[in-house]
């Protein structure tokens, strides 16, 4: 599960940090608030009680700079205009120490309660809800209900975080350790398809990666997620990071240490998403995942994905006495080792329509060969599969991006009549490119053509990477692919490709290790209650688990199944229904659609 943010860090201010031990709450000393009617941007030095709603507000909505303060927000609401930038509801900052923000209501900015720098900050009986960062604007850092940016030991206690993004409900960001997430609900944070930033903007990322409580780090650690209720996320319930391990050149460490126990995750509902999960993260296919982390008595169940999901090469994690049930996936899932591909192009390439006759496209502006496919010289009947274009040829695609599952579902090859030896016209959309031409495979493909999807900025030929596979696979631009379907559409259609290349496996990662997994239960999950990806098993050791259906090949049942009482209890949450199909888990560095 490959996630591909890196987030701007916003400079941090310097401090010292005030040390929270155990579960124990700040106590904070500050003079009696007095009421206070303020209007937007204003800046909060001393204990203050809100006597008014505040808002609409173009930019920050208040400002609390110093230390010991308690801001009640006494019930009230500040909210946003949809201002251009970066702008938080209640913003903590200037090495904020030991303050309070209580008891109201934070909506509409890019986040609704920031603490910059210092530490020992409580955040408690706040409703977060609609923070959403809109990518119009920039910096486009933010995009969280209640975050800490390089701040430690705070407290976000008893709140609620909904509907906020693209990034999280409540996130700890950069620099931030031993900060307690403790007794909130984090509920339909799953914003995705905002627009990207015209000619891309540093730190804005990925926008469809939205998660319920994010670890994002770097250097995050000994951070305690518990008792906390999610519901409904897009990328993962709680989701902790990786980065890149201790690289120099980026000054970046991984995350460490996180305490995720009690929790109730449920709902996660993205094409590649897990209740619990341990995020891949890195460049060029690098993998380092959060590590000694510990994973304990919680209930996920009803996710799309997996229960549980540990990324290769993530290890000396202890992941114990867990419910898993009715996910998507598997209840729990260990991955394996992580290959990428070297690829070459060595030679001569050809895209010709035989029949009806047609001039060659040309390389590289009307075709390219993807990175990872195989070499081959195919003359076959072109069938397109599952395509979805505008009735009438338009130069883009008016559909939303992602809309076509072309190619995604064995249900498309049935429909087209597609044959072992035929070659398969692919639309871009939805699934990953690797899934697409695995399917394609499994039907006996000799050849796959897949054009862009056809919105702004998916028209032309270069996309993607599918390897490496044994069979030569061709992009092609929107216009190509269009004219191609529409020729299957008035008859068959006979095409010529030819590829030269070679491909070699690189190890990037070794699969997930050195983990402890004791006394788990799992039942009605799609896959396996338990699985390891590593053929056998590695150092991973699993005991004690009560399971029903697991992966033989590494995990051994044990001989007691849990009795139907023990999981009465965790039934699907009210209102979902209780089996969630299937969806593919990327568990490599591939691009997704």
């Amino acid at each position: 599960m490959n996630n591909k943010r890196r987030r701007k860090l916003l400079r941090p201010f310097a401090g010292s940090a005030m040390l929270v031990t155990g579960l124990t709450a700040v106590a904070v000393s500050a003079p009696p608030a007095s009421a206070a009617h303020l209007a937007c941007g204003s800046t909060v030095t001393a204990s203050t009680s809100l006597a008014s709603n505040i808002g609409p507000c173009a930019g920050d909505g208040l400002i609390v700079m110093g230390s010991n303060i308690i801001l009640n927000l006494n019930g009230y609401r500040v909210f946003a205009s949809n201002g251009a930038g970066d702008n938080a509801g209640v913003r903590l900052v200037g090495t904020p120490t030991g303050n309070l923000v209580k008891n109201g209501i934070v909506e509409g900015f890019d986040a609704g309660v920031l603490i910059t720098g210092g530490g020992g900050n409580t955040v408690n009986r706040v409703r977060a809800r609609n923070n959403i960062n809109d990518r119009q604007g920039t910096p486009c850092d933010l995009g969280d209900g209640i975050a800490m940016l390089n701040s430690s030991n705070n407290i976000i206690t008893s709140n609620s975080a909904i509907h906020n993004g693209p990034y999280g409900g409540i996130s700890v960001i950069g620099d931030s350790d031993r900060n307690q997430i403790r007794n909130n609900v984090v509920k339909n944070n799953n914003v995705q398809g905002l627009p990207a930033i015209p000619g891309g903007s540093a730190g804005c990322g990925n926008p469809n990666q939205d998660e319920g409580i994010r670890i994002e780090g770097p250097g995050a650690d000994n951070n305690v997620v518990l008792g906390n209720i999610v519901e409904n996320s897009l990328l993962a319930g709680i989701g902790m990071h990786g980065f890149v391990c201790g690289d120099p050149a980026s000054n970046t460490a991984p995350n460490q240490g996180t305490i995720v126990r009690g929790n109730t995750v449920s709902g996660t509902a993205g094409a590649q998403s897990a209740g619990i999960s341990f995020l891949q993260q890195g460049p060029a296919g690098i993998v380092c995942p959060a590590f000694n982390a510990t994973v304990k008595n919680n209930i996920s169940r009803n996710n799309a994905g997996d229960g549980v999901f540990v990324a290769p090469n993530s290890a000396n994690n202890n992941i114990s006495a867990n419910t898993v049930v009715r996910n998507g996936g598997s209840g729990i899932f260990l991955g394996g080792p992580v290959f990428s591909n070297t690829f070459t192009n060595v030679g001569p390439t050809l895209l010709d329509l035989v029949t009806p006759d047609r001039a060659p496209y040309v390389s590289p502006s009307d075709y390219q060969v993807m990175s990872g496919s195989g070499s081959g010289d195919v003359t076959a009947r072109l069938v397109a599969i599952d395509i979805r274009v505008p009735a009438v040829p338009l130069p883009t695609n008016t559909n939303p991006a992602d809309t076509s599952t072309s190619g995604c579902e064995q249900a498309d090859y049935d429909a087209a009549g597609f044959m072992a030896g035929d070659v398969a016209l692919i639309q871009r959309g939805t699934c990953t490119f690797v899934s697409k031409v695995a399917l394609a495979i499994a039907n006996g493909a000799s050849a796959v053509v897949m054009f862009n999807e056809g919105q702004t900025g998916r028209t032309s030929a270069a996309f993607g990477a599918v390897g490496p596979v044994a069979i030569p696979v061709i992009s092609t631009t929107y216009a190509v692919g269009v004219e191609m379907y529409n020729l299957t559409l008035a008859g068959p259609v006979t095409i010529h490709i030819v590829t030269n290349t070679t491909n070699e496996p690189v190890l990037r990662a070794p699969g997930a290790g050195n983990n402890t997994l004791n006394g788990n239960v799992g039942r009605d999950n799609v896959r396996f209650d338990g699985e390891d990806a590593n053929v056998d098993c590695g150092t991973n050791n699993w005991s004690n688990n009560a399971f029903i259906t697991v992966n033989q090949l590494c995990v051994d049942p044990d001989a007691t199944v849990p009795p139907p009482s023990i999981l009465s209890s965790v039934g699907p949450p009210t209102g979902r229904r209780d089996t969630v199909n299937g969806a593919s888990r990327g568990t490599g560095s591939s691009e997704n659609s």
